[in-house]
């Protein structure tokens, strides 16, 4: 008889041993990419593997956003202090010019040009070059 408490085959159960300030960095990190930590560690270690996210693999869908954007430290300071949940909403409302339509970003950075952050990155469908303007108060 299993235990109760035995993993599925398909679990698997991560713990990471960090300091407060890892944690800290982490959980910034996760938040900034618009993501559970759980996600974004999970993201980061296909990333570094160079596998995709089983949802990113041909055939499967999802509706997640890309993480690990690279901003230059303004751009950081002024994506940061905007609210997780518009900063998903901003970044799945880009007009792709060669899809003709609406998209989400991914593999993206982050500069301030003028007073506005402009995100650049690729379009989730074409992967083709898209830009998102926000425009500075």
């Amino acid at each position: 008889m299993a235990e109760d408490n035995e993993a599925s085959p398909d679990c698997v159960r991560i713990t990471l041993r960090m300091t407060p300030q890892q944690r800290d960095l982490l959980c910034r990190a996760a938040a900034v990419a618009g993501l559970p930590v759980s996600t974004f560690v999970l993201r980061s270690a296909c990333q570094a593997a160079e596998e995709p996210p089983i949802e990113e693999q041909p055939g499967a869908s999802s509706s997640s956003v890309e993480s690990l954007p690279t901003f230059t430290k303004p751009a950081r300071q002024r994506w940061e202090s905007i609210p997780a949940d518009i900063r998903k909403r901003l970044l799945s409302n880009v007009w792709c010019g060669h899809c003709r339509h609406e998209t989400t970003i991914t593999h993206f950075s982050g500069t301030i040009k003028g007073a506005d952050l402009l995100l650049v990155g690729q379009c989730t469908a074409c992967h083709g070059d898209v830009a998102r303007v926000i425009e500075g108060s």
